[in-house]
């Protein structure tokens, strides 16, 4: 045993010395190719950015994505779509959106965007029963042009009677000064019969 470990032993000190080309099983020139085929990617995917951020600019602010959720959302796409827009008396009604097209304000190196959001709730019918501007607002500012960015809502209506509605946010970008209107219907069921 220890015959066959002195021979391996010598055998490895005659190789001579390794190198990185010996390491990696390649040569220097595929390791170069591998960078450059790096640096190739990146400037693709930089390109597509611009592409982007051009495409962005001509989007009309508005709302991509707005359903009725059963939890608040951690992170942007992180949403679990409620099976349901009927609701329990009391229920609260929490909502996530997907703005989209929303201007930048540059300072220094810095990109902010910011707006406010209005909520009304109405009757199939269009009829306002009750509604508040600016009732929540929101701004984040960035080295990069944020896109990836969503609003968790919540409303309570504790009191209001069964029936069928429309929950209406408005949502205005004050960079752009655009509004986007974002209705989402819904009822509130009955309360369950009660047997004596």
């Amino acid at each position: 045993m220890r015959t066959l470990a002195a021979v391996c032993l010598i055998a490895l000190l005659c190789a001579g010395p390794a190198t990185a080309e010996d390491f990696w099983s390649g040569s220097k020139s595929s390791l170069k190719a591998a960078a450059a085929a790096g640096t190739q990617a990146l400037g693709e995917y930089e390109a597509a950015e611009r592409a982007a951020s051009e495409a962005w600019e001509r989007l009309p602010f508005a709302a991509r994505r707005a359903m009725f959720v059963s939890r608040k959302a951690a992170l942007y796409g992180d949403y679990e779509r409620r099976p349901s827009n009927v609701f329990a008396p009391g229920e609260p009604l929490m909502s996530y959106v997907e703005p989209v097209g929303f201007g930048y304000r540059k300072a220094g190196d810095t990109y902010t965007f910011e707006g406010t959001i209005d909520f009304a709730i109405k009757k199939r019918s269009g009829e306002v029963l009750g509604e508040q501007k600016a009732f929540q607002s929101y701004s984040l500012s960035t080295h990069a042009r944020a896109r990836e960015f969503f609003l968790n809502l919540t409303l309570s209506l504790s009191g209001a009677p069964p029936g069928d509605y429309v929950l209406v946010f408005t949502l205005n970008d004050t960079v752009r000064r655009a509004s986007a209107e974002v209705e989402q219907p819904f009822t509130i069921q009955g309360e369950a019969a009660q047997t004596p």
